[in-house]
């Protein structure tokens, strides 16, 4: 095992991340301790302390930020949580967890869902000493537990509190650097875990899973896409995630809590419009009637997500770098004017002002008879050209040809865009990310019209990361993209006769996994599993290990589609499922089923309905 300051030494310290910090952190400390209303604060140090959505200097890394309309609400609430964060900028060799806990049950009521990193960020700024720059929860965990695994003489505690693990994980960089400086050292934690899980993915260690399950892993990495198939009950959808944990390396907590991991169940209503993208219906900007407007949906949310980073953290994607880091800054620029448009509008001249924020448009010059607009996607495109500098804020006019809209009206473009590079400088470095995966599991993924739901991303499947074009258009485009870091798991349930069938071409496109009943007991050595009872209601199917037919088996059919799973035997007595429960109201049932469907012949009626009226150990 290495020391922490031998895996230091490998590190290429972040010098521009770390003289930000430096400069800001000691600002929001002096701030913070005088106690006073946001409006106070010098307005360059709140604006990095609180307002900056992007590349913020004590974790410059995407770990989450609140929105716009989160944070009007926050401020408008100051004065509430000023006393606290006083408190905790006072104290700078003492942590204080009641407080920390305090303050972020308060901004919690401010928020429409727990921003636990955003808070983590902003007491983590006020106390350089005491708290790292991992302010993502998931994150902190998961570097511990890493930390602990190849740090020699680490063996730090993993608790359900993120202040107590960072300060655990803080002091222990503090006493094991060459260096004890917070200001020196601050970007090497969040360094170092960037470095041991790329290392570590980079290993492909599956020394915890099974080899069955190193080689789906090795076959998903390889397609991108698979399909577990298999009778009812044999853990499809466990494996599933255990899959999805291994390719995130994360435990199963986490997993649950991962924004890289998303699980859903296809049903026969299905659409494209319900999974990929569709219209929905919306109140107008008048509040008088409706507008439909086309959005994305579940995959092409994730997919957004997943090429996000997948640019971020390649050297070959630069222009892809600068369309994200548009899309990203934008929304928070647009956000930042809706939100102080309540108490005064957005001022473009002396006298022409933006007055609304509509949904493809800012709308401007409010008392003349017919409002001017700019739109988004043409502001992008400025946006773009200044950065490729193709154009410069002190350009005259525009070539008419390439801007056909903002060509009549510079001026007005012109003054949006001095204002948001006055707030946004592009810097390709401060974008660049590590590789991540992402992992979206789709459980009963052939109950729906398959062909119909995926549409034209058929294509996208095999051929990842190039564009298609959808049917419809969101945010100006209507090009769609799956990203190589984006894997797809379905689970399919193959004694389903009644649902949708899956043709060649998605086949293709798919690799196909069995995922067979096996004996817990024997093979993994579950002592809670009847496998007297397994081996019984085995026999009504196969003759042998699912490749003969039983006399009981319909010839249609075959034992490895539509044989029960192993779960159906595992005694949950302590769980109010003892097996005489479950034999009685889960097996027979489904066993008489398919006497019903045909599935398995008359003759073995007389066999289940006699099951576990002898000794039958279970």
């Amino acid at each position: 095992m290495k020391t922490l300051q031998e895996i230091a030494t490998e590190i290429d310290i972040w010098e521009d991340w770390r003289d930000k910090y430096g400069e800001f952190v000691p600002k929001f400390i002096e701030e913070a301790k005088k106690g006073n209303n946001w409006k106070d604060w010098d307005p360059n140090t709140f604006w990095e302390f609180f307002e900056k959505s992007n590349d913020q200097c004590i974790s410059s890394l995407q770990q989450g930020y609140f929105s716009g309309e989160e944070k009007e609400k926050i401020k408008e609430n100051w004065l509430e949580i000023a006393p606290l964060l006083q408190k905790i900028a006072l104290s700078q060799d003492e942590p204080l967890f009641d407080t920390y806990h305090e303050l972020k049950s308060i901004i919690k009521k401010y928020t429409k869902q727990n921003r636990k990193a955003s808070t983590n960020r902003l007491i983590a700024g006020l106390q350089p000493k005491l708290l790292c720059t991992i302010v993502n929860e998931d994150n902190l965990r998961n570097f511990i537990r890493k930390l602990n695994e190849v740090t020699q003489n680490s063996n730090i505690p993993i608790t359900g509190d993120w202040f107590k693990n960072s300060y655990a994980v803080w002091s222990f960089f503090l006493e094991n650097l060459d260096s004890d400086l917070p200001y020196e050292n601050m970007t090497l934690p969040w360094q170092i875990y960037e470095h041991l899980v790329h290392d570590l993915n980079n290993t492909n260690d599956m020394s915890e899973i099974s080899a069955y399950s190193s080689t789906i892993i090795n076959l998903l990495q390889y397609k991108n896409q698979i399909i577990l198939q298999g009778p009812p009950g044999t853990g499809k959808t466990r494996e599933a995630k255990l899959i999805a944990q291994n390719i995130l390396g994360l435990d199963e907590k986490e997993l649950q809590e991962s924004e890289q991991f998303k699980i859903i169940q296809f049903h026969p209503s299905y659409t494209y419009e319900d999974f990929v993208r569709g219209i929905v219906a919306k109140p107008d900007d008048e509040v008088t009637g409706l507008i439909y407007d086309a959005e994305n949906k579940i995959l092409a949310k994730f997919a957004k997500e997943a090429s996000r980073n997948f640019y971020n953290s390649s050297d070959k994607e630069t222009t892809k770098v600068t369309d994200v880091w548009i899309d990203q800054n934008f929304e928070d620029f647009k956000n930042d004017i809706e939100g102080n448009l309540t108490e005064e509008e957005f001022s473009l001249s002396d006298k022409i002002n933006i007055f609304k924020v509509r949904g493809k448009d800012f709308l401007y010059g409010k008392d003349w008879k017919t409002p001017g607009h700019l739109k988004f996607d043409e502001f992008k495109k400025l946006i773009k050209a200044v950065v490729n500098k193709e154009i410069t804020l002190e350009s005259p006019k525009l070539d008419k040809e390439k801007f056909v809209h903002s060509h009549y009206r510079f001026t007005y473009y012109n003054s949006l865009l001095q204002k948001f590079f006055e707030k946004h400088i592009f810097n390709p470095e401060s974008q660049k990310e590590n590789p991540k995966n992402y992992v979206l599991v789709i459980d009963e993924i052939n109950r729906a019209n398959l062909s119909s739901v995926l549409g034209e991303l058929i294509y996208a499947l095999e051929y990842r990361g190039e564009e298609v074009e959808s049917m419809y258009e969101v945010d100006g485009s209507q090009k769609l993209v799956l990203p190589p870091n984006l894997y797809i798991i379905g689970t399919m349930n193959t004694a389903d006769r009644s649902v949708g069938h899956i043709d060649y071409a998605i086949r293709r496109r798919f690799a196909f996994v069995d995922v067979l009943p096996k004996n817990l007991k024997t093979d993994d050595g579950m002592e809670n599993f009847d496998e007297i009872l397994f081996a019984e209601v085995k026999s009504l199917f196969t003759k042998d290990d699912y490749q003969t037919n039983s006399d009981y088996l319909a010839d249609e059919f075959k034992p490895a589609e539509v044989a029960l799973g192993h779960s159906y035997f595992i005694d949950k007595t302590e769980d109010g499922g003892s097996m005489d429960i479950r034999l009685e109201y889960e097996i027979k049932p489904i066993l008489r089923e398919y006497v019903k469907d045909g599935i398995l012949k008359l003759n073995a009626l007389d066999i289940i309905e006699n099951f576990g009226k002898e000794n039958t150990g279970s």
